[in-house]
C-alpha cells in the first residue's frame, strides 16, 4: 500500500508504522522493506 500511495502523490515515504502506537514510527529504509515484504537477501 504504501508504494502505491507513493507513486500516486510523489510524496516521500519517510516513516513506516509498524503498530498502532506513535512509538511504532519507525524510519523507513527502502532495501529493509523489501527484503521484509519478499524475504530477499
Amino acid at each position: 500500500m504504501v508504494v502505491a500511495i507513493q507513486q500516486e502523490l510523489a510524496l516521500p515515504v519517510k516513516f513506516i508504522g509498524v503498530g498502532e502506537q506513535p512509538d511504532d514510527l519507525q524510519p523507513f529504509d527502502a532495501d529493509q522493506f523489501a527484503q521484509a515484504l519478499f524475504g530477499t537477501a
